[in-house]
């Protein structure tokens, strides 16, 4: 259809459009509309009405008070004329209206043609999704087969590797020579051997038939030349002058060869094994031997048996120690300052420096001999411990890589370990020395703990057994010590008012074993020490009972007492040096003597008090009689007495003449005092402890006086005001004190 076709149609229905309006204008409009007409049925208005009672436009209508009829025919006559306009425009939009319809009829065409092509899309996506279902099917079953075909081939190869027997692996084992490549070879046979053991199938499979005697050959070789070689490395050992670590390290390169010996030749390495256990345990026995040998001839003897406490002074004695391994006179003055005195032998002095060198290497014992160098048992018990421990160590861990268990050093150490063992033991039953034992026992500890932090155990026991002999031998010389002092029997021996050599060497024992057991907590050993101190102090009382002038007993017991307290003193200010071990304390001493040595100091102390009081009470009674009768009979009668009340029979006129006495000679008083300490004590530190205790307790005595004088009232006050006064005899006292 054209264009023209388009618009004819349009004025067409346009035209019939005019004539439907002018018939209607004419009246003919349907009865529906026409609401003017007199046969109007009224039926159903109410409902209406009802129903179109909420209508905006019907509301809007009436309240403007306009008949509806005419209002109907404004509103058609709008209609119509907006219709008009309307068709108006529809004809003149026609071309436009034709160039739309073709537009459409083109795009419909496109849009036919696209869904064809699409369709088509549709269909062979459709046969492509299938045959992806299908490739991924394929591609499944293909991988399952190419992992098994991988599996199978993996196997076989497995197989044929460690069946076949390579012309290289034959040659190597055969003919190789001994070193990496060798035990390369070694392995690829250890490999092939236990594969066809655990394997099933390869074990029972007509090729390894064929191979079986082939590999059993190679196997025995294997093992004869892995047997030869172990052997001659091990016999090596056994030269003079051998290095046995160096050696060791060089056996260690083949350590591989043990194992294949132990999984295929149990008997083989066994009698390689206990050839390295004959000839390396046998070298370090010898080795042994022969340091305990150099140290027989490098021990300084400290302690005799005639230093004992209650051994009678006299000059060195000539006794053996450690029987016939150590035949040798103690060094003169040896920790005993002058040649010939044995007073100061068990002073610890630079002794406890071993201490602060247990890490140091062990001695080199025949340039020590050479260079004539003497130890105390102590560094040598250090030196043995020592090479024991680095020998040990370094024969445990080798043990464990070169044999794969512990069992081996065992075998090698064990005798090692008895000949120390017994060697110590018969040493110890010989040494007299308390100081020693003690000091060994503390590097026994401290050995322990080293070797503890080193994380191994191969001396755990030898540590254990020598703690338990070092112990009782410590008892057995305390017992020996106290069984001196008990046959030291006080009225067998002269006595002199003066130091006795038992306080000395009691101090200095006393003093050492409490610094070097201040950080230990071992209850026997405070047992001893107090056991000690008691039959110490009952002798001397017994031996200042031999004295027969009056107070030199007195004087005796302050000379020794106070001269065990300055070495106590002494030796808590020194401390000890610090060792390496977990028992130092990081600084360079450890302090103190411990509760032990500080309730030992404080016995000592109040018994030097109380001989002291004594003293003094004995020398103011004699020189001022009448001044300490007084005050003690005033005290003792002033205890009944309400205080600040006078004191019956000790009146003014009664206590006038024991002032006047003291007054005129108080000088007197102290210079004999000092006369007198001097006499009994010299310049020591005892003479000016004692006199300072003296001369304050007369002052004590008479400031008491005073006191007492007080109490009667104003003629006792009196008799205060005509006395010397305590600061004039203080200021004269002064001289004496310097």
């Amino acid at each position: 259809m054209g264009a023209s076709d388009v618009a004819g149609s349009v004025q067409g229905d346009a035209l019939r459009l005019d004539s439907s309006l002018a018939e209607e204008e004419d009246g003919s409009l349907p009865l529906l509309l026409d609401i003017t007409t007199e046969q109007l049925s009224l039926a159903g208005i109410e409902k209406e009405i009802e129903a179109f009672a909420d209508s905006e436009v019907l509301r809007a209508i009436l309240d403007q008070g306009v008949d509806p009829r005419e209002y109907s025919r404004q509103y058609e006559a709008k209609l119509r004329q907006a219709e008009v306009a309307s068709v108006q425009d529809y004809i003149a939009e026609s071309d436009s209206l034709t160039a739309l319809h073709s537009q459409i009829k083109d795009c419909d065409g496109i849009l036919e043609g696209m869904e064809g092509m699409l369709g088509k899309f549709q269909s062979d996506l459709g046969n492509i999704s299938s045959e992806i279902r299908s490739l991924q099917e394929q591609s499944s079953s293909m991988s399952v087969r190419l992992k098994n075909r991988r599996t199978v081939q993996q196997r076989l190869e497995t197989f044929i590797e460690h069946v076949s027997i390579p012309p290289q692996l034959i040659f190597g084992i055969v003919q190789g020579e001994m070193g990496d490549e060798f035990v390369a070879h070694l392995e690829a046979l250890a490999a092939k051997l236990q594969y066809v053991g655990q394997d099933d199938t390869a074990r029972f499979s007509a090729a390894y038939r064929d191979v079986a005697p082939e590999l059993e050959r190679l196997k025995l070789k294997a093992v004869a030349r892995c047997r030869e070689h172990l052997m001659q490395r091990i016999y090596d050992m056994r030269r003079p002058k051998t290095n046995l670590q160096i050696k060791q390290g060089v056996l260690l390169k083949y350590r591989y060869m043990a194992a294949f010996l132990r999984q295929h030749a149990p008997d083989i390495y066994s009698e390689v094994r206990g050839a390295y256990v004959d000839k390396v345990g046998q070298k370090m026995l010898d080795l042994f031997r022969a340091y305990w040998a150099a140290m027989e001839k490098l021990e300084e003897v400290i302690v005799t048996a005639a230093d004992a406490l209650g051994a009678p002074e006299g000059p060195a004695s000539s006794g053996l120690s450690l029987g016939s391994l150590f035949q040798r006179q103690p060094a003169a003055g040896a920790a005993g300052g002058a040649p010939g005195s044995r007073a100061e032998v068990y002073t610890l002095r630079d002794r406890a420096g071993v201490l602060a060198q247990l890490e140091a290497p062990p001695l080199v014992l025949h340039v020590a001999e050479a260079e004539h160098k003497r130890f105390p048992f102590e560094v040598l018990f250090r030196s043995l411990n020592r090479l024991l421990m680095d020998t040990a160590a370094h024969e445990y861990l080798f043990c464990l890589d070169m044999w794969g268990d512990e069992a081996a050093y065992r075998d090698v150490f064990t005798p090692i370990l008895s000949f120390v063992e017994t060697s110590l033991a018969a040493a110890l039953q010989e040494l007299v020395d308390p100081l020693a034992v003690m000091l060994m026992i503390r590097i026994n500890r401290e050995n322990t703990l080293a070797m503890s932090r080193r994380r191994v155990p191969a001396l755990d026991g030898y540590f254990d057994r020598i703690n338990l002999a070092l112990w009782p031998r410590l008892k057995a010389l305390f017992d020996l010590q106290l069984a001196s002092i008990k046959a030291l029997h006080p009225t067998q021996s002269s006595v002199e008012c003066r130091l006795h050599i038992l306080a000395e060497r009691y101090a200095h024992l006393t003093a050492s074993m409490l610094l070097l057991h201040a950080d230990f907590s071992d209850g026997p050993l405070d047992t001893n020490i107090d056991r000690l101190r008691y039959a110490v102090m009952n002798l001397l009382l017994h031996l200042s009972r031999q004295l027969s002038a009056k107070g030199r007993g007195t004087v005796f017991l302050i000379l020794n007492f106070s001269f065990v307290i300055g070495v106590l003193k002494e030796a808590q200010a020194k401390g000890l040096p610090a060792t390496p071990g977990t028992l130092s304390t990081g600084a360079e001493t450890t302090g103190g003597l411990g509760n032990a040595g500080q309730a030992l100091l404080k016995e000592f102390e109040d018994s030097l008090a109380r001989c002291t009081s004594l003293y003094t009470d004995d020398q103011l009674s004699r020189l001022a009689p009448q001044l300490v009768s007084f005050v003690k009979r005033g005290e003792a009668a002033a205890s009944s007495v309400p205080g600040g009340q006078p004191v019956p029979g000790f009146s003014p006129a009664e206590a006038a003449p024991v002032a006047a006495d003291f007054s005129q000679k108080w000088q007197s008083v102290v210079e004999a005092i000092n006369r007198e300490v001097g006499k009994d004590f010299g310049a020591t530190l005892a003479g000016r402890s004692v006199l300072q205790t003296a001369f304050t307790q007369l002052l004590l005595h008479y400031n008491r006086f005073l006191e007492l004088c007080k109490r009667q009232g104003g003629d006792g006050v009196a008799v205060v005001q005509q006395a010397v006064t305590l600061p004039s005899i203080m200021y004269f006292i002064k001289q004496f004190s310097r």
